[in-house]
């Protein structure tokens, strides 16, 4: 399956909305100091890139309707597909972290990676395995960063 895109309309639109998205959540998510020390507030450079990135988005939709200035781009899905799902795989991993611990999650989308890649040699999937339990005690042990880890184990 083919398709076109306008490459400036759409990075425009789906840009501008992100910008717009973020923009709003910046207050929440970016916390004011308890006291005013005189130094700019943490909030500038986030909304500083957010504003500008929404202007360019603003620019290139104007370019695309109003100057018809547009990159056509051809989607072929067969050749798209594989990296499409890998954002989609790695989105998953990144909920099922959340929700089942680093090291199953790891093991889980490492070794599914490998299979979908057609991977044939064994030893390459228990050095994946060893890997993602050597990262897991690497950060929780060396750097102090706690990884989250599987729920019914407790820590």
């Amino acid at each position: 399956m083919k398709f076109q895109i306008r490459s400036h309309l759409w990075s425009g639109i789906i840009m501008g909305l992100i910008s717009i998205l973020l923009l709003m959540s910046t207050p929440s998510q970016v916390r004011l100091p308890m006291y005013d020390s005189g130094a700019p507030s943490p909030r500038i450079i986030p909304i500083t890139v957010l504003v500008i990135v929404l202007v360019c988005s603003v620019f290139l939709v104007i370019e695309s309707l109003v100057l018809k200035k547009d990159k056509i781009i051809e989607f072929d899905w067969s050749k798209e597909k594989p990296c499409i799902l890998m954002i989609i795989g790695l989105c998953i991993y990144t909920a099922m972290i959340i929700y089942i611990g680093f090291i199953p999650a790891s093991i889980i989308s490492f070794v599914s990676l490998l299979i979908y890649s057609k991977e044939r040699r064994f030893p390459i999937y228990i050095f994946t395995v060893i890997v993602a339990i050597g990262i897991y005690f690497l950060f929780k042990h060396v750097f102090n960063i706690s990884l989250p880890s599987i729920p019914f184990m407790g820590g």
